[in-house]
């Protein structure tokens, strides 16, 4: 027993101790914060029912807005408990240093696996119930008839409970259901291929349904009312009609009964998922990790070696490709990076969709219906979070410690990092951006309406992505970050400025000027002007200093006026 309490409070520590969440302070003080951080939203939520003291048994009163708190408290414990188990998706299982630490110890395997199965549910149970103390504690009040809410607060906090618990505890039970498909499908190879692929995409997808909540909750009553197809196809609907189901009379009606069967089957299929390929992939995948050494030096694919050899012959300059293949490994090795840019193209997709689907209203049509007109704007939101995007994530060192190689080996010619971090935006970032847009513009506009269309947007992101390195000096990944320099507000000002003049501002010029041959002639004449100026005032600047910086020094805590 000792045993396992020692390692289950080993493991519940491991979890805390993740590099994507920080890399360097100190972890309690992370974790307070973290915590902090996530129970607030459900306390400003209950605080704001007080005003309004919607009662539980007339839901369809005052537009709906019950219903729309409820949705938020079910969606809030989703999306929460989604992000937490996609930042842990590599400590979901014992790493290669567990077993090597604990595998020589005289300790059984069954009260390893017990000890790391109780960790992960105190982990996902401290979470939940962080997540949804506020919500569970002063909504159920605020929602009661007045003559009996205190008589009525333990069957709605118990409703409460259940509800946003399990909702949480599906998309948790979900998510790690995918990852031990995912460890006894594939062979160990392809899994350390697919698995970083897959939690990015899980990253961005809950990216996506966060920003989409305020549209969703604005369309509940017509979803509803119309009993939509998209109800049964979207999970956080089946739990607000659990909710909803939950509540003493049923006031739902037969619609929410019928979908809050759902989450019940839901929920089981993946609790049983989940049970089944964890218990059937732990002893998989401990046997992966402690052969990965004699694994792990097959090298690089087929694939990937006749795309190296390719770019190899766009990279004359040595310089250029180590800096070129250094910022490819770094994205692909580190979850941190990978995460930074799946969460980027996230808010790319959630901006972008209001726009192209049609949601279905009508019983019997179709959930989802493809508006071709939506997608005028498209190209230049995805070219804008690429390119900012790829900028932004180069900002955050991997291992400080070890830039010491690059200023050691550092050359006379500085300027062919620069080279090779344009390049690598160019070829990695934009180019199979605009490829894969590419086919939907012609199919659902036409080839020479696309061609106009795709080449507008990226000139703009090629303007874009010049601008954001006129006075860059970093090689990727290798300078100190300090995110307090720039003022929040600043940057939220300027991403929402730069986005909106970039992206709505150029598809209502783009718009004008399509049936103005002469007119978009003349601006893409002024796009090519721009670059040429860009360019012109990057070598400039680096004829001024061309000195790469791998300390970036913090603002002084006294400024003075350097008069001497």
């Amino acid at each position: 027993m000792a045993a396992f309490l020692l390692l289950m409070r080993h493991f519940f520590g491991r979890l805390f101790d993740n590099e994507i969440v920080s890399q360097q302070g100190d972890m309690r003080t992370n974790v307070v914060q973290a915590l902090g951080l996530l129970a607030t939203p459900g306390m400003f939520v209950a605080m704001y029912m007080l005003p309004q003291r919607v009662r539980y048994d007339r839901l369809f009163e005052q537009n709906w807005t019950l219903i729309g708190d409820y949705y938020f408290f079910v969606l809030y414990s989703m999306v929460v408990m989604g992000f937490i188990m996609v930042l842990q998706w590599d400590a979901l299982f014992p790493d290669r240093k567990d077993y090597l630490v604990l595998t020589p110890l005289p300790i059984r395997g069954n009260t390893i696996f017990a000890a790391k199965t109780a960790a992960l549910a105190i982990f996902m149970g401290l979470f939940v119930i962080d997540t949804n103390l506020f919500g569970a504690l002063l909504a159920p009040g605020l929602s009661g008839p007045p003559p009996t809410s205190l008589a009525m607060f333990p069957p709605l906090f118990r409703v409460h409970v259940v509800a946003v618990a399990a909702s949480g505890l599906f998309v948790a039970l979900a998510i790690a259901g995918i990852q031990g498909i995912l460890i006894n499908a594939l062979p160990a190879r392809a899994f350390r291929r697919i698995s970083p692929w897959v939690q990015m995409g899980l990253m961005g997808l809950l990216i996506v349904v966060l920003f989409l909540t305020p549209l969703v909750g604005s369309s509940l009553k017509s979803l509803i009312t119309a009993n939509s197809p998209l109800l049964r196809w979207f999970p956080p609907f089946w739990f607000l009609a659990l909710y909803v189901d939950l509540l003493p009379g049923r006031p739902g009606g037969e619609v929410f009964h019928q979908l809050a069967a759902l989450a019940k089957t839901g929920l089981a299929l993946s609790a049983a998922v989940a049970a089944v390929t964890y218990l059937a992939g732990y002893r998989r995948h401990a046997a992966r990790v402690m052969e990965s050494v004699e694994t792990a030096g097959r090298g690089r694919g087929r694939l990937r070696r006749a795309f190296d050899a390719r770019v190899n012959r766009l990279l004359t300059d040595p310089l250029e490709r180590a800096t070129f293949h250094f910022i490819s490994n770094t994205i692909l090795r580190t979850a941190k990076h990978r995460l930074f840019l799946a969460a980027y193209c996230g808010v790319a997709l959630a901006l972008a969709l209001p726009d192209v689907p049609r949601i279905g209203l009508k019983p019997g049509a179709a959930a989802l219906a493809f508006n071709a007109a939506g997608l005028a704007a498209v190209p230049l939101i995805f070219s804008f979070f690429a390119v900012s995007g790829m900028r932004a994530t180069f900002n955050f060192p991997t291992e400080l410690r070890a830039n010491w190689i690059f200023q050691i080996c550092e050359y006379e010619d500085r300027v062919a990092h620069i080279r090779a971090v344009r390049k690598w935006m160019i070829v990695m970032g934009v180019a199979p951006l605009f490829l894969a847009l590419a086919p939907l513009e012609v199919i659902f506009a036409g080839w020479w309406p696309a061609a106009i269309h795709l080449s507008f947007a990226l000139l703009l992101s090629l303007v874009l992505l010049n601008l954001l390195l006129v006075w860059f000096r970093k090689i990727p990944f290798t300078c100190a970050y300090f995110p307090g320099k720039t003022s929040i507000a600043v940057m939220a000002f300027l991403y929402f400025a730069g986005f909106t003049i970039y992206s709505w501002t150029m598809a209502d010029v783009e718009a004008r000027l399509i049936r103005s041959p002469a007119g978009l002639a003349l601006f893409y004449a002024a796009l090519l002007l721009v670059l040429r100026g860009l360019a012109w005032l990057e070598r400039r600047e680096l004829q001024v200093d061309d000195a790469l910086v791998y300390e970036d020094q913090p603002d002084p805590v006294v400024r003075t006026l350097e008069l001497g």
